[in-house]
């Protein structure tokens, strides 16, 4: 046996119950150090994609991974897009080459595992020995006394054949399955089967179909339910990355990211130790799988097939994965398809991704191809961060990281307040890994999936990156690590919903964070084997857990509910809602039991509403909420009924159900992420109630500012007054003991302001001539049948102050050609000049009658190639200067730059004086510029849009 088969063999239920160490905990001083400089080990959850192709030079990549370390990023994915020699010699060039400027810079290298995606497809090289598997069955009916001979019963996808005898109503009675293996020899069965109805059945292996992403079903996938299928995958793809580079792993290289994998087999080798291990007779459950059972035991026995099922391929695929990476001293990282309720798909994740990922060293998921925008709650994904961070909490992953890959194909149009608010979206919700999507070194010569945020230099906005970095970096920084403090778990199974009617958590997880709580969606298997019941809290690894909560779910595990009992008859507060469990997912145990374990929580005649259906002598009590709950709802029970405080109280302000918020504590303080997620106009005034100990500050990560609060305490509870622009997010953050900080915003003490004197030269008045469309054409060049006229419509869009398209766009509405590259053909005039706008999906095109300079610099070096362009069709910085008087005292003072008006984008990076200075994304247009300033005078740029006016506010100190 090789080593890699040896070390997968010993995973077992081990890996799941792996305590991971925690990373030291820095000092207070040392953090706010980190904060305000952000070394680049602060920086290294910060990281994009950087795509290979192979037909990059050496010094184009080197040249392009200097400005991935200048941009703020500690980290990149190298990531093959497809590469033209993926695992070949020009595969392991191009790597080394980014490994090597990835020392220069102290960057980290993760490396995406795969030719393009999905992962485990190898590139479409699996052999079918190796292919993903499905559970085969054929039966005969057999009347006996009877002897029954047959052939057939051997080869390399025989399984195993099993005779149940038949009950009146001709299902198969469980207590009745015979092996037959002892009556096979050679092939050939022979078996006398006794007096009754009986069936025969023959159990078998067919290959499973291909991939459906990306290949349309003509690529096989590795099978991850069978141990040799995953040895020959680790040894095909991760071994020869460590043959290479080896001496760099756990150092530069910290591990590899798998990307969107699929699970389209239902059986592998290693299903029936998984079984065994739970005590599940593999007889009835491949049954009940099959043809199904008499009698209760039939959905039980189902849900453990598919449950053991899911189990096998995480433990065998992502164990190993994670276990051969382990043994190698780096991590296993990455994410499935997520939205669309995929997590409980069992083409996409074994129907419960939550058993697969456990496996892995982190929670992760992806958002993109536009899923969401600010403002939205679109329930296929707004809730998919909270999915991810609770496999991080539930399964004690180290320092809490959950990673997202964010923003690919939104197209070059994406804004950065619009990836300030996707960001907040996910760290709010505990994802503190951004994977931004991506640094291309094709650009802006592609159209893969944008946005590309340096696009060879094409981006007028890349100045902005940075600011969006340092943000990112500087909540990732204070939301990692230490502990997470969630006063609810949220008990959920994707096998439950395979096998009957299940409401998944989206709803309710909603509710419950703009009622100002949080909450970890809890696996059935952790609650029953992890959590310990401590009085009237639930305690696993770092979290206590005050609140259960019971899904809608019409099967569950006996032990599940039993233990939900045993937490209510402790004193514990148990929240079903919707419609309570009806039947049994164990094997041997009834829908009776399963109702008497119901009413002894709930009682026999509980409704939904908001008073306790139940309660006892320790204080345990339950409820039942409608399937939809009401923010009202929940505060009513959880705040004013049960006294659970939220995680802030609103004691004034309307949150407009936008207000969230994430507690964490870090070097031994308590930290508050308070995130103003309402996109709407106009500031709001709050007074939030926090019961923790100490002296709260505001730590402005966008600004990197840390101020003081107007606030009061009483005993535990800290009364504080923030005010919070549209999108603005800050961190409060208690300290030990009161310092001498400023006021946030600069107090309201009297100020000076100093103009900022615009010194760039008159820009030029006359402005281009508008487009006049004259045709065009949307679809299959030259087949009329899948095209169509979009002339109304991209007039509409040029009348509107439209400046790019995405071409994409066009399908809106009615797509000609589903599933096709489709292409525009325009003819249009400018004045009296004739001008054809001509692209593909997904490119940009520019709608200006009059190219800038900047935009015929690009169209002379593409020299008629397809290109990225940014909707800002040129720079527009802002260059000016300031005199400070000789009565400011700079060692007395502090002194902002405030901006009026910022357009078309609220973001704008700050020099002064020659020195970055940070910027913001998102009001207040606002940044301490203090130390950057010097007597007399200074000179001022902003980038890349210029503001309607800029002051400097002196403020006494």
């Amino acid at each position: 046996m090789n080593r890699t088969l040896q070390s997968l063999t010993i995973i077992g239920v081990a890996i799941a119950a792996m305590p991971f160490a925690r990373s030291a905990e820095s000092s207070p001083a040392t953090l706010e150090k980190q904060f305000r400089e952000l070394p680049m080990d602060a920086r290294r959850l910060t990281g994009p994609l950087f795509w290979l192709h192979g037909d990059e030079s050496k010094d184009r990549l080197e040249s392009y991974l200097d400005k991935v370390a200048a941009s703020g990023n500690g980290s990149f994915t190298a990531e093959s897009r497809p590469h033209n020699d993926w695992l070949g010699e020009g595969w392991y060039r191009d790597l080394d080459i980014c490994l090597q400027a990835a020392k220069k810079h102290d960057l980290k290298m993760w490396i995406f595992d795969e030719k393009w995606w999905p992962s485990q497809g190898v590139g479409g090289k699996v052999p079918p020995r190796y292919a993903a598997k499905r559970l085969a069955a054929e039966a005969a009916d057999v009347s006996g006394p009877a002897p029954f001979q047959a052939e057939g019963y051997a080869g390399e996808r025989y399984i195993a054949t099993l005779a149940g005898q038949l009950n009146a109503d001709g299902k198969i009675e469980g207590g009745s399955l015979i092996d037959l293996a002892d009556r096979i020899k050679d092939g050939k069965l022979s078996w006398q089967a006794p007096a009754g109805k009986w069936k025969v059945m023959k159990f078998t292996h067919i290959q499973a179909p291909g991939l459906g992403q990306s290949y349309s079903g003509q690529q096989l996938s590795v099978d991850g339910a069978s141990r040799d299928c995953t040895e020959w995958f680790i040894n095909t793809v991760y071994q020869p990355h460590f043959d290479r580079f080896g001496a760099d792993f756990g150092k530069t290289i910290p591990g590899f990211f798998y990307d969107e994998p699929e699970t389209k087999g239902d059986w592998g080798t290693a299903l029936n130790t998984t079984l065994k291990e739970w005590n599940i007779d593999w007889k009835q459950a491949y049954v009940a799988y099959k043809f199904g059972l008499a009698g209760e035991d039939d959905v039980a026995a189902r849900y453990q097939y598919l449950d053991a099922f899911a189990e096998t391929w995480g433990r065998v695929m992502y164990g190993g994965m994670a276990d051969w990476c382990r043994n190698h001293k780096v991590k296993s990282m990455g994410h499935f398809m997520e939205h669309d309720s995929l997590y409980v798909n069992r083409d996409y994740c074994a129907g419960d991704m939550m058993r697969l990922q456990k496996y892995s060293d982190m929670g992760g998921l992806d958002l993109v191809c536009q899923q969401l925008y600010p403002g939205q709650r679109r329930h296929d994904i707004y809730q998919t961060p909270k999915l991810a961070s609770s496999i991080t909490h539930v399964y004690n992953k180290e320092d809490d990281l959950t990673m997202c890959e964010m923003f690919g194909a939104y197209g070059q149009n994406i804004t950065y307040p619009q990836m300030k608010w996707l960001t907040d979206q996910m760290q709010v919700r505990g994802v503190n890994f951004m994977i931004p999507h991506s640094f291309n070194p094709r650009a802006p010569f592609d159209g893969d999936c944008p946005p590309y945020f340096y696009n060879g230099g094409f981006e007028p906005r890349y100045p902005l990156y940075k600011v969006y970095a340092d943000y990112t970096s500087r909540l990732s920084l204070m939301l990692s690590g230490g502990r997470h403090v969630c006063p609810i778990a949220l008990l959920f199974s994707g096998t439950s919903k395979q096998v009957g009617k299940m409401v998944t958590p989206e709803d309710m997880t909603s509710a419950i964070q703009d009622a100002l709580y949080d909450c970890d969606w809890l696996p059935f298997e952790v609650f029953e084997g992890k959590a310990a019941l401590k009085g009237k809290e639930l305690a696993l690894y770092n979290e206590r857990y005050q609140v259960l909560i019971v899904p809608p779910v019409e099967v569950i595990p006996y032990a599940t509910l039993a233990k939900a009992k045993a937490f209510f008859d402790q004193g514990g507060l148990v929240i079903g809602y919707g419609y309570l469990p009806t039947k049994s997912a164990t094997i041997g145990k009834t829908a009776a039991d399963i109702v008497t374990l119901s009413q002894a929580i709930w009682g026999a005649a509980a409704k939904p509403g908001t008073a306790a259906c139940n309660q006892n002598a320790q204080g345990g009590k339950s409820y039942l909420l409608s399937e939809q709950p009401s923010v009202a709802e929940l505060s009513q029970v959880l705040a004013k009924d049960a006294g659970v405080p939220p995680v802030l109280e609103v004691v004034e302000g309307d949150t407009n159900n936008w207000l969230h918020v994430l507690h964490r504590e870090k070097s031994g303080r308590d930290v508050f992420l308070v995130c103003n997620q309402d996109p709407g106009k106009g500031a709001k005034d709050f007074v939030l109630r926090a019961t923790a100990p100490g002296e709260p500050e505001c730590w402005d990560a966008m600004r990197n500012e840390i101020t003081a609060l107007p606030y009061k305490r009483n005993g535990s509870v800290a009364e504080i007054r923030l005010t919070l622009e549209p999108s603005e997010s800050v961190l409060l953050v208690f300290q030990a003991a009161k310092r001498a900080l400023p006021m946030r915003g600069g107090g309201t003490g009297p100020h000076r302001d100093l103009a900022v004197r615009d010194t760039r030269p008159p820009a030029p008045k006359d402005a281009p001539p508008k487009l006049v469309v004259v045709t065009a054409t949307y679809g299959v060049p030259g087949d009329a049948q899948r095209s169509r006229d979009v002339r109304s419509v991209l007039q509409g869009l040029i009348d509107a102050g439209e400046r790019t398209l995405q071409v994409a766009r066009l399908a809106a509405g009615g797509d000609p050609a589903q599933g096709t590259v489709k292409t525009l053909v325009a003819e249009c005039t400018s004045g009296d000049k004739p001008i054809t706008l001509k692209g593909q999906d997904p490119e940009t095109i520019v709608l200006n009658g009059r190219p800038s300079a900047y935009q015929q610099e690009l169209q002379r070096l593409a020299a008629g190639r397809s290109y990225t362009a940014s909707p800002v069709l040129e720079p527009n910085p802002f260059a000016g200067a300031c005199t400070l008087p000789a009565d400011v005292d700079l060692g007395a003072s502090r002194i902002y730059l405030e901006l009026d008006t910022l357009a078309p984008e609220e973001a704008a990076a700050i020099t002064v004086n020659g020195q970055p200075a940070g910027g913001f994304i998102c009001k207040p247009f606002r940044l301490e510029v203090t130390r950057y300033l010097k007597a007399g005078e200074n000179t001022l740029e902003i980038a890349p849009f210029t503001p309607a006016s800029a002051h400097l506010a002196v403020y006494p100190k």
